[in-house]
């Protein structure tokens, strides 16, 4: 298990191959890459940020999902093949980096969150993501997220009923955003885990940087361990927590102490 850092950390203050060497600068053995728009969705994009990470691995890209996931499920044939179209391209640009995984949001609800059982095609769908992500060496990873059709225990469960092939990310701030525990996503996902998303919470509900906050940090790496979760932990934080270099670091050196617990 190692501690690293998403670009993500930098976004909206610089541009995608700028959050990638800034990521570096900070001596991460491993990143998860943010992909913004479009135009970043390629080989050639993928492999000038690659020479911008140096030593750091790229482990996972992160796409800007609203742009097109809801698409791949959609009942248009053209709308559909856009979409993968725009899902094979972040798979190229992670073929490039490195990466092993794509990180998958899904579709988000217009009017609530959407449960895994109400998406469109969603077996024969995901077998097509997998197969294409699995043609250029990556895995699809589904992610927790409050405002998508995976936020709870019961959601997991139900997605792994209808696609049992899926594997999971575990992002630990969008579980208290939707009211659950981290420890009781991390149940049911279980073996089918391999990657986790790391950010602090208060009781009040605002988020911050692990060390920072009521989250147990302790608690949750000896669960991991206990697990046998052989992952990384990336530290995602927003812009807003990320804007202090020197509270960053502390944070990434409070994760890294934990690893020999």
């Amino acid at each position: 298990m190692r501690i690293g850092l998403s670009s993500a950390a930098f976004y909206g203050r610089m541009e995608t191959e700028e959050e990638a060497a800034r990521t570096a600068a900070l001596g991460v053995p491993c990143c998860e890459v943010f992909l913004e728009t479009f135009s970043e969705y390629s080989g050639d994009f993928g492999r000038e940020v690659r020479a911008r990470l140096g030593e750091t691995e790229c482990v996972s890209v992160h796409p800007k999902g609203t742009q097109f996931e809801s698409d791949l499920f959609g009942r248009s044939r053209r709308q559909v093949e856009d979409a993968m179209a725009w899902f094979a391209g972040v798979c190229d640009a992670g073929r490039a980096l490195g990466a092993k995984y794509y990180i998958f949001h899904g579709p988000p609800g217009l009017h609530g969150p959407m449960a895994p059982g109400k998406i469109h095609a969603l077996a024969p769908t995901m077998a097509r993501l997998r197969d294409i992500a699995g043609a250029r060496g990556m895995e699809v990873l589904w992610e927790n997220v409050y405002w998508c059709a995976l936020r709870t225990p019961e959601q997991v469960a139900e997605a792994i009923a209808l696609t049992p092939e899926t594997r999971f990310t575990l992002d630990i701030k969008q579980a208290y955003r939707a009211g659950v525990t981290p420890e009781a996503m991390l149940e049911a996902m279980g073996v089918r885990l391999r990657h986790v998303h790391a950010l602090d919470c208060r009781a009040d509900g605002s988020l911050c940087l692990p060390g920072e906050g009521d989250v147990d940090w302790p608690g949750l790496m000896r669960r991991l361990k206990a697990m046998g979760y052989a992952g990384d932990v990336i530290l995602e934080p927003y812009e807003s927590q990320a804007r202090d270099e020197a509270a960053l670091r502390r944070s990434l050196g409070y994760l890294n102490s934990l690893l020999h617990l």
